[in-house]
């Protein structure tokens, strides 16, 4: 790991103490009025959630449905989605709820998610790309790619934000976020080999989930820059009592108390889905509604040099994205990844 990432690790762990844990969002909430979600009327708006039937994906639905907003729910599996939904409806009394059963880790999967919300809506407001996966030994999706990187950044963010554009430029105030974690703190965007996982390595669920969330927050910089009519933000929910932070940490999740509740966890991303566009800074990491460093890896949480990625590997990085999800060939010229992109 060297200095860089000792440094990098620590210094996010006592960072997290003070500002991702229950604690952390208390004093972040009282610099501002966090009752006013509740007067938000989403009637004439439409928004597609991943992940949306446990955990922060499941929260924010339904305070989206209690708003008023159309909603479409993205799931895996149906059985839990039609329970999602239908404990959804109860609570907000909403017709206006739709279930997509789809893996946000397939590349077809997610190409047929956006062609039955298209049939339906000819608008979408708010993409929150929240599904994903944490797991302790290496798997491949139906299209052959480590499921880690393909739920979370190459299927699950890239080639859905990216189908859903269309819809999303019809939007008066459209934005797109990627739901990552504080565990990008650890870690630069890796090799590509590295970042994908490919066959032969060692396997560390851990750290594959951190590439795939410093990637989520490249991935948002470098949209803003090229698609300057979508808001496109990364964010966290901080250290939240979810049932993915269960299964990934068992009892050790009590080095991360207090956690937070799951209500804790969303607001700030459900304050993104309904603020002003204008409240919004693109390409920013927002934690409790406030943009946050995006490297603390330096000496006393500076920003040092460790986890940064050149303009030239995030360009690389972009290029592998288009030609690994289908949607452009790949570039010939382009460095090789043991040059390229990051390093182990």
């Amino acid at each position: 790991m060297g200095f860089g990432g000792f440094a990098a690790s620590l210094q996010f762990y006592l960072y997290g103490r003070r500002h991702l844990t229950a604690s952390g969002y208390r004093n972040a909430a009282a610099k501002y009025d966090a009752a006013s979600l509740d007067l938000m009327d989403l009637s004439s708006k439409v928004y597609l959630v991943t992940g949306a039937n446990s955990g922060i994906g499941f929260c924010l639905s339904k305070y989206l449905a209690s708003r008023g907003a159309t909603l479409y729910m993205v799931c895996r599996n149906a059985e839990r989605a039609e329970a999602a939904k239908a404990e959804i409806a109860s609570a907000s009394g909403s017709s206006k709820i739709y279930t997509v059963i789809a893996d946000c880790g397939v590349k077809h999967d997610v190409a047929r998610c956006i062609e039955e919300v298209s049939a339906r809506e000819s608008v979408l407001d708010g993409l929150v790309c929240n599904a994903g996966a944490l797991l302790h030994t290496r798997e491949e999706t139906s299209d052959g790619i480590e499921v880690t990187f393909a739920t979370h950044l190459l299927c699950g963010s890239y080639l859905l934000s990216q189908l859903a554009l269309p819809l999303l430029r019809k939007s008066a105030s459209p934005r797109v976020l990627f739901v990552s974690s504080g565990g990008m703190y650890n870690t630069p965007f890796p090799r590509w080999e590295t970042a994908t996982a490919s066959p032969g390595r060692k396997y560390d669920g851990v750290i594959a989930y951190a590439y795939a969330k410093r990637g989520q927050v490249l991935l948002a910089e470098r949209l803003t820059e090229t698609v300057p009519d979508v808001k496109f933000v990364t964010c966290h929910p901080g250290w939240t009592d979810t049932p993915g932070v269960e299964t990934a940490f068992g009892r050790s999740k009590k080095i991360l108390q207090p956690l937070r509740t799951l209500w804790e966890g969303t607001e700030g991303i459900a304050w993104l889905c309904t603020c002003e566009a204008k409240e919004i800074s693109g390409g920013a990491f927002y934690l409790d509604r406030s943009p946050q460093p995006k490297h603390i890896a330096g000496p006393f949480f500076t920003e040092g040099s460790f986890t940064k990625n050149t303009p030239a590997q995030v360009d690389d990085m972009m290029s592998r994205l288009a030609a690994a999800s289908g949607l452009a060939p790949a570039v010939e010229g382009t460095p090789t990844a043991a040059t390229a992109v990051g390093a182990d």
